[in-house]
């Protein structure tokens, strides 16, 4: 495992799902063939089939682990049986509550459950659901946020919270460089989410 990897994964560098037209199956495979987590991420409504597309068509891109993310205030049970049943690396899920029945049905899949949040009440939640990781947002992110509570102010009590539980914690919000990564593994995160930055890839 390369430096500061995290869930299996080399690096601990983790691609945001940003939105299917952003971070499709080309940007998601680059960075699974890179050694990160990247993040595929199924429309706003029921769309079960073409989750699958997605799914696959970026299989046949790489041979590495990725992961598929999960907005719970749309439509998603559908989209989220399709992904477990598809068997991929991990399930993200924000904007809802990440409940133990969710982490049940992924784990008997061999799925790996990271919930994304926005406060520390959320991550209480979290780390009470039996999740693998969390991904701590501060409000400095772009795209879907929930909380109100800045990355520096929010990432080392969470980071407290789960330190007997042996669960990685990532930072996002703001993170676009090598400066903000170190910020982060200096406040205890395992690794960090970018979303915006990787607008600037070919594959993007």
């Amino acid at each position: 495992m390369g430096w500061r990897g995290i869930l299996g994964f080399d690096y601990g560098i983790v691609q945001a799902p940003l939105g299917p037209d952003i971070s499709g199956p080309e940007l998601v495979a680059a960075v699974a063939k890179a050694g990160a987590l990247g993040f595929l991420r199924v429309p706003d409504w029921e769309a079960p089939d073409y989750v699958r597309q997605l799914i696959r068509k970026t299989r046949t891109l790489t041979d590495k682990p990725f992961g598929v993310g999960v907005v719970l205030a749309f439509p998603h049970e559908e989209n989220i049986r399709a992904i477990l049943e598809e068997r991929v690396a991990v399930l993200q899920v924000y904007w809802g509550e990440c409940s133990k029945d969710i982490v049940l049905q992924a784990h008997q899949a061999g799925v790996k459950v990271v919930p994304q949040v926005g406060s520390f009440e959320e991550a209480k939640k979290a780390v009470n659901a039996g999740v693998d990781a969390i991904i701590v947002q501060g409000r400095e992110a772009g795209g879907h946020v929930i909380g109100q509570d800045g990355l520096i102010a929010l990432l080392p009590r969470v980071v407290d919270l789960v330190r007997e539980h042996d669960i990685p914690v990532i930072a996002s919000g703001g993170i676009v460089d090598e400066r903000g990564y170190v910020a982060a593994l200096a406040l205890g995160a395992k690794g960090v989410a970018l979303g915006t930055r990787f607008l600037a890839t070919e594959e993007s």
